[in-house]
């Protein structure tokens, strides 16, 4: 037999402990860690498997569906089992900021189907809109484990239509990725012969979809949102470097948390990464300001670590930002700068990329060129700063003065 589950949960808490996080988050994973042994003690397991963490998870799932736990707890739990499987069979644990593996909450036979449908569409989308579909996809797939619809031959158009209904109340800005989505896939389940079921009638669009054009920030807001930052601290000196190297670079926030420091050419002034959206290289030069802050927090902000990423947390465990490092920046530094902010006026981190993106525009910067810094894999994506380019477009108005006033008020 292996490892007894007993030791497997000590050794993650010694992990957990060595890594300085605090004695409340030892002591709920030392809880969570006693879950695992206790389920595999009532089911006489002395090591754990595949199988076993799925019989787990399922478990814990429902759980949470009665309402006994919530999704924190849940997750927390069937990371600590992933954590002493990941020991079990590598014989160390890496300790990361990670929630549980998404597709763990489906079904066997749903992540199946989920698996082959990203494959197939990973030949024809970049990756990063490979993500999105396979995120929309595993909510739907969840809702029909949560239905009782054990195999995708089973899915009927009312479950569509009670699909959508329940994610819409959370789709604030409507629901075309999800619509989107779901057309992709039932096109690949037709065609795969795992489902008969046509869903272009029912997802139809009677009318082109609205498009919203989100705001860039005034370069007044700009500036006084970096120099609103408080760079005497070591959050304030990591805010600043992130914040004026997005201006100035125009990079996702994505690329930016995940940014290495083998990607920083000192040298040569440059930076050389793969995005994340897009899987594609991209080399663009670092300017001296947005240089200058990264090295000062770097140098005199950085807290000592093993990390390799540029920007990590600033208390144990010294690790890469989470993904939602982004709207917590800039909640906290807009209403320092005492810029307003609300929800869904697009006042977010990626805001700073549609800046640069409406700057390069205004200065008379060609779409190729546009395209190419920002790292677009098509130069439509690009096309979008022009409805922020306002004086470009002014250029582009027709005169009216040919043209009679045949109604008073039109005067």
């Amino acid at each position: 037999m292996g490892l007894k589950v007993s030791g497997l949960a000590d050794a993650v808490l010694g992990v957990v402990q060595s890594v300085g996080v605090s004695s409340d988050t030892v002591a709920r994973y030392a809880k969570c860690c006693d879950v695992v042994v206790e389920f595999c003690g009532r089911r006489g397991l002395d090591a754990l498997s595949d199988s076993a963490i799925e019989e787990f998870v399922a478990c814990q799932q429902e759980r949470a569906r009665r309402g006994e736990i919530g999704p924190n707890r849940r997750n927390a739990l069937v990371k600590s089992a992933c954590l002493m499987l990941e020991f079990q069979t590598t014989g160390a644990v890496a300790w990361r900021m990670m929630s549980p593996d998404p597709d763990l909450i489906l079904s066997k036979s749903a992540r199946v189907v989920l698996k082959q449908f990203a494959a197939v569409a990973s030949l024809e989308l970049a990756p990063g809109s490979v993500r999105l579909l396979a995120g929309e996809i595993r909510q739907f797939l969840a809702y029909l484990d949560r239905a009782g619809r054990d195999a995708v031959n089973t899915v009927t158009a009312d479950d569509v239509r009670g699909f959508l209904v329940e994610v819409a109340p959370k789709r604030t800005t409507g629901t075309g990725n999800v619509v989107w989505s779901l057309k992709r896939f039932f096109v690949f389940l037709n065609a795969a012969g795992l489902s008969d079921v046509r869903v272009d009638g029912l997802l139809g669009r009677g009318a082109p979809r609205r498009v919203r054009a989100l705001p860039c920030f005034t370069r007044e807001e700009t500036d006084c949102l970096i120099k609103g930052i408080d760079t005497g601290t070591p959050c304030g000196k990591r805010d600043h470097a992130m914040v004026v190297l997005a201006v100035s670079t125009g990079l996702r926030c994505c690329d930016i948390v995940a940014l290495r420091l083998d990607e920083i050419d000192w040298r040569r002034d440059e930076i050389r990464l793969v995005q994340a959206k897009t899987s594609r290289p991209l080399v663009l030069p670092l300017p001296a300001l947005a240089g200058n802050a990264v090295a000062e927090w770097i140098l005199h902000g950085r807290p000592d670590c093993d990390a390799p990423e540029v920007f990590v947390r600033l208390h144990p465990p010294y690790v890469k930002l989470g993904n939602s490092t982004g709207s917590t920046l800039m909640r906290r530094r807009l209403a320092r700068a005492g810029i307003g902010h609300a929800a869904g006026d697009g006042k977010s981190f990626h805001a700073l990329r549609r800046t640069v993106g409406t700057r390069l525009i205004e200065s008379g910067a060609g779409l190729p060129l546009a395209a190419q810094i920002l790292g677009h894999a098509r130069i439509n994506s690009s096309r979008r700063y022009f409805s922020l380019a306002s004086e470009q477009l002014r250029q582009c108005c027709l005169p009216l003065e040919r043209f009679a006033c045949t109604k008073e008020g039109l005067r």
